[in-house]
């Protein structure tokens, strides 16, 4: 309804601009507004054109609504007034230059699109304003994932230092728990062996007394007599006394202990630390001075680490020299024919039950009695002799 006022309104201010200045209509008498009386002060001078200033109009912006084609007009109707120049002699009253028809035409023609695109826009308003919140809303949403991109990445960053700290926390508990059980296992493992080793010890001190003088009895016996030998036994070890049962006796070794000069009570001594070096495993029954003194270190129903292979059904016995070729001293000598007569007595043996350490294994021990051999067949005779002699 506005707009068809509107429209009214503009058509007919355009038809009062067609008609001559003596037909326009005046509202209430009064002069149009642009309407100006020109009064010649001084004649016969040229004067100039002057051209009145219209009052300044109200911008669009403040312009109050349902005047925009009042306002439209009045600039037409600005635009179409011009004061003409008073010639000298000429009338006093102006003469108006009428703008032509064609450009109000023109005029008219160009607003009828613009109006026409007017009613569209506003039809069409509801779709550009949800668009254009569209697009501003895109604008937006790809303003602040611009932004959020730093965050992100920052987010990003921490995660993976968190990730490595969790798998640095992660290894350092696993290395910590492997480090702790292996601790234990050797702490266990060490009280055990710990246990196992006092045990040994009591046993052997409750069955085995540590030095004992076996002296023969002076009532008369018969057969051979026991040599004096003092009993000294090892404490029960890995290295020189297993503690393992001696089911029988079928040889009996001769070694020497390839240490010239040495005492019986300092090759003793030697097997004894065995356990605590663990240097290696050996040991003898019998251990003989280059004195004659006679040492026993493991009992006779024992196993002793003399001879690898034959641990398990002989007895050894240790013999001490001073010379450089391993020969026996005199008192070396008749003590071990005196045990080897007695333990061949004991065990029901024969001369060639009497063996070198080199007769099984090849060793060069006893090296002097294994370099000459008619040594060690004399050492057997004398043997067989001593055991004749003191059997009778």
């Amino acid at each position: 309804m506005q707009g068809n006022v509107q429209k009214k309104r503009t058509e007919i201010a355009l038809w009062e601009m067609d008609q001559p200045e003596s037909k326009r209509p005046r509202k209430n008498g009064r002069k149009r507004q642009g309407d100006v009386d020109i009064i010649d002060l001084y004649p016969g001078r040229e004067i100039h054109p002057v051209r009145t200033r219209r009052p300044e109009q109200p911008s669009r912006i403040n312009r109050p609504a349902g005047t925009a084609g009042r306002s439209r007009m009045a600039e037409v109707d600005r635009r179409s007034r011009t004061v003409e120049p008073i010639w000298q002699g000429g009338a006093a009253e102006p003469v108006r230059r009428r703008r032509p028809a064609e450009p109000v035409r023109r005029n008219r023609e160009a607003a009828e699109p613009a109006r026409r695109n007017r009613r569209v826009d506003r039809a069409a308003e509801p779709v550009r304003r949800r668009r254009q919140v569209e697009e501003d809303w895109d604008v937006e949403l790809i303003g602040q994932d611009r932004m959020a991109q730093p965050r992100r990445r920052k987010q990003a960053v921490q995660s993976r230092q968190q990730r490595k700290v969790k798998k640095r926390r992660a290894y350092l508990y696993r290395t910590v728990a492997v480090c702790t059980i292996v601790l234990c296992l050797m702490i266990a493992f060490m009280a055990v062996d710990l246990v196992y080793d006092y045990t040994k010890r009591e046993t052997a001190k409750k069955t085995v007394p540590v030095t004992k003088e076996i002296v023969p009895e002076e009532e008369e016996l018969q057969g051979i007599k026991a040599p004096a030998i003092t009993e000294d036994f090892l404490e029960v070890n890995d290295y020189s006394r297993p503690g393992t049962e001696l089911p029988a006796v079928n040889s009996v070794f001769v070694h020497y202990t390839a240490n010239p000069g040495t005492s019986a009570r300092q090759n003793r001594s030697y097997f004894a630390n065995l356990a605590e070096t663990h240097e290696r495993s050996a040991s003898a029954h019998f251990i003989i001075g280059y004195e004659g003194e006679i040492v026993q270190c493991i009992p006779l129903d024992e196993q002793a680490y003399a001879v690898m292979s034959r641990n398990e059904d002989s007895i050894s016995i240790e013999c001490c020299y001073l010379e450089a070729d391993g020969q026996f001293t005199q008192e070396t000598y008749d003590s071990l024919v005196h045990l080897l007569a007695w333990l061949e007595q004991e065990y029901h043996l024969g001369s060639d039950d009497i063996l070198r350490h080199y007769d099984c294994g090849g060793k060069k021990c006893p090296i002097y009695y294994v370099e000459h051999e008619d040594a060690w067949e004399k050492l057997l005779s004398d043997v067989d002799t001593y055991r004749r002699e003191h059997e009778a």
